[in-house]
C-alpha cells in the first residue's frame, strides 16, 4: 500500500476480530474448494476401478463445508464492515466538531455529509476487501500447483493464462480508481449545493430563481454521469476480457489434458480433476469483484482521510481563574 493509505489501514484494523473470523472461514472454504476437484477425480477413478466407496462421501462433505463457510463468511463480513464503519464515522464526527469553524466551512455541508455517510461506508469495507482479496488468490495459485502435480504441462498452461489475466486486472484497478474518485467528488458537490438550496428555499421562492437554482445544483450532473459511465464501462470491459481469456484458458487445459489422457499420462479421474482445477483457476470473477470493492474502499478512505488530516486546535492548558465567572 502507498504512504497515503493510512486511513484505509486504520479502517481495516477497525473490523477487529470479525476480520480474523472472516479470514479463518474464507480460508477454510478456499482449502475445501481446492480439495474438491481432487476428491471428485478420485471418486471417478474409484467408480471405474471398483475402489473405495468413501470418496463420494468425501465429495459430499466438502460441498457441505463450502456451503457452510459461504454463509458464515457473509455473516462475518457484515458484522466486520458495520463495526469498522461505526468507528470510522464516530472518529470523523468527533474530529469535525474539534476543528476550527473556519477550517470546517471550507467544505460544503453536503460534501461533509456525503463523506460521513457514503464514503465512510465504503471505507468500512477495507477489512473485508483485504481479507477476501488475499484469500481469493489462493484458489488460482493452488490450482496451478495441483495441475503441475497432476501433469506439469497442465500447470504451465494455466500459469501462462493467469499471468495474462493478472495484467488485465492491474489495468482495471488503475483506471477505475480515477473514475471512482471523480464520481465521489461530483456527487458530494451536488449534495452540498442541494443542502444550500434547501436552507435558502424561502429566499429562492421569493426571488423566483427556482430554475436558476436547479441549474446551479445540477451543474455537476454531466460530470457525475460521465464518471459513472466510465466506471461501468471499465468494469464491463474487464469482465468481458477476463471471461473470454478464462474460457480460452479452460479450453487449452482441456485440450492438453485430453492429449495426456490419450497417451496414458492421465487417468479419467485425473482428467476430471484437471478440468475442475482449470475452471477454478480461470474463474477470477470473485477476484475482479473484490478488486472493484477495493477501489471503492480505498477511494472512500482517501476522502475521509482528507478531513481527518485537517489539524484540530489543541485544548488549552491554562487554569481557570478563581470565581464563578461572568458572561459578557
Amino acid at each position: 500500500m502507498r504512504r497515503g493509505d493510512g486511513p484505509f489501514r486504520q479502517a481495516a484494523r477497525d473490523a477487529g476480530a470479525w476480520a480474523w473470523a472472516l479470514g479463518a472461514v474464507t480460508l477454510t472454504g478456499a482449502v475445501a474448494e481446492l480439495l474438491l476437484p481432487a476428491a471428485l477425480g478420485l471418486a471417478v477413478d474409484a467408480a471405474l476401478t471398483g475402489g473405495s466407496r468413501w470418496w463420494p462421501v468425501a465429495v459430499c462433505a466438502l460441498v457441505a463445508v463450502l456451503v457452510t463457510t459461504d454463509t458464515l463468511g457473509d455473516l462475518a463480513a457484515g458484522y466486520g464492515a458495520a463495526r469498522a464503519t461505526a468507528r470510522l464515522r464516530g472518529r470523523l464526527l468527533r474530529h469535525l466538531f474539534a476543528l476550527d469553524v473556519r477550517a470546517a466551512r471550507r467544505y460544503p455541508v453536503g460534501d461533509l455529509v456525503g463523506r460521513l455517510v457514503g464514503q465512510a461506508a465504503d471505507a468500512g469495507q477495507a477489512g473485508n476487501t483485504v481479507v477476501l482479496g488475499a484469500i481469493a488468490l489462493l484458489p488460482p495459485l493452488g490450482s496451478v500447483v495441483a495441475l503441475t502435480l497432476i501433469e506439469p504441462a497442465l500447470g504451465v498452461t494455466l500459469l501462462a493464462g493467469l499471468l495474462l489475466l493478472g495484467g488485465l486486472m492491474r489495468a482495471f484497478v488503475t483506471d477505475a480508481s480515477a473514475a471512482t474518485a471523480g464520481y465521489q467528488k461530483a456527487l458530494n458537490r451536488i449534495a452540498g449545493r442541494l443542502l444550500e438550496s434547501l436552507a435558502g428555499a424561502r429566499t429562492i421562492a421569493a426571488a423566483g430563481s427556482r430554475r436558476r437554482e436547479q441549474a446551479r445544483v445540477l451543474a455537476a450532473l454531466p460530470e457525475l454521469g460521465g464518471h459513472g459511465r466510465r466506471g461501468w464501462e471499465l468494469l464491463a470491459r474487464a469482465s468481458s476480457r477476463t471471461a473470454a481469456v478464462a474460457r480460452l484458458l479452460q479450453l487449452a487445459v482441456v485440450a492438453v489434458g485430453g492429449y495426456a489422457l490419450t497417451v496414458g499420462w492421465l487417468t479419467p479421474g485425473q482428467l476430471v480433476s484437471a478440468v475442475r482445477y482449470a475452471a477454478t483457476g480461470a474463474g477470477l470473477g470473485a477476484v475482479l469483484a473484490t478488486l472493484n470493492r477495493l477501489v471503492r474502499s480505498r477511494s472512500g478512505a482517501a476522502r475521509v482521510g482528507e478531513l481527518l488530516a485537517l489539524p484540530a486546535p489543541a485544548d488549552g492548558a491554562a487554569p481557570l481563574p478563581p470565581g464563578a465567572g461572568a458572561l459578557r
